[in-house]
């Protein structure tokens, strides 16, 4: 999905004043990235993350399914290594890397349990895990939700159990670590509210949006981009700017050995 219009996705979601730098900056003060720091980003779409861990001198990896993206990644990082492939098979060897994150990518995961697996075999130390929260308060949300009869029913579905929010209803990510014998070492939440010049730069994002292309399949763009112009005016101010109020929780993870519940249920 988010292959539809990754140049898109990469100027305006994962552009200097994109959703994720306040969370970037924060796991990348959290973590100690510097000179040397082995990063994967798991789910890394365009690369905003790894460009900001290799300007600290990291050593950078990313993974995504999209071809698309990675070839965005890779001309945003050339001396990254920046791969195709699922996130629940990584293609690198046990303790590969010191850092993994995920930055609101493990919901869209089949087998979550496994995708977390994967994530903590490949590095043996710190392990991030970012996914949206305080769903119902996010401009996001409220933009998205006009948008709702304009997607196929069964894509409306799968999204529930899936899709962006998937592991945002309460207590739904602690039952997946539970499953796999796990408990943040750290648990807190990181204001990343997010700002657009204008409202024909926020509709640009939303219509650019990986899950959105479903909605244009079925009703059109020129749908699309109105029910998401409509929807912006109260995130709008008098000089035209746009700011969308968006929470997300961040767990690190502890770095022991893989328990033997998280092998067999993969």
């Amino acid at each position: 999905l988010f292959a539809a219009r990754a140049r898109d996705w990469a100027e305006t979601w994962e552009g200097s004043l994109g959703w994720g730098t306040p969370v970037y900056e924060h796991v990348l003060d959290r973590a100690k990235i510097g000179s040397g720091t082995r990063v994967l980003d798991c789910g890394c779409g365009a690369g905003r993350f790894p460009r900001m861990a290799a300007d600290r001198g990291a050593i950078v990896a990313g993974i995504d399914a999209a071809a698309s993206l990675i070839d965005i990644a890779a001309e945003r990082t050339p001396e990254g290594d920046f791969r195709v492939g699922d996130l629940e098979a990584l293609p690198w060897p046990d303790d590969s890397f010191n850092v993994a994150a995920r930055f609101s990518s493990f919901q869209f995961a089949d087998n979550q349990t496994r995708a977390l697996a994967e994530a903590r075999r490949v590095s043996h130390g710190y392990v991030a895990v970012v996914i949206p929260s305080r769903v119902a308060d996010s401009g996001i949300t409220q933009v998205f939700k006009p948008l709702v009869p304009l997607f196929p029913a069964e894509a409306m579905e799968s999204m529930k159990q899936s899709g962006m929010f998937a592991l945002s209803e309460p207590g739904r990510l602690d039952r997946v670590l539970a499953t796999a014998g796990l408990s943040p070492q750290h648990d807190d939440e990181v204001d990343c509210r997010i700002f657009f010049e204008d409202a024909n730069a926020a509709v640009r994002a939303f219509v650019g949006a990986g899950p959105t292309a479903l909605a244009i399949q079925q009703s059109g763009e020129e749908t699309v981009a109105g029910a998401v112009r409509g929807a912006l005016s109260v995130f709008t101010d008098s000089e035209g700017h746009v700011a969308l109020p968006a929470w997300y929780r961040r767990c690190d993870l502890p770095s022991v050995s893989r328990p033997q519940c998280i092998q067999e249920s993969a």
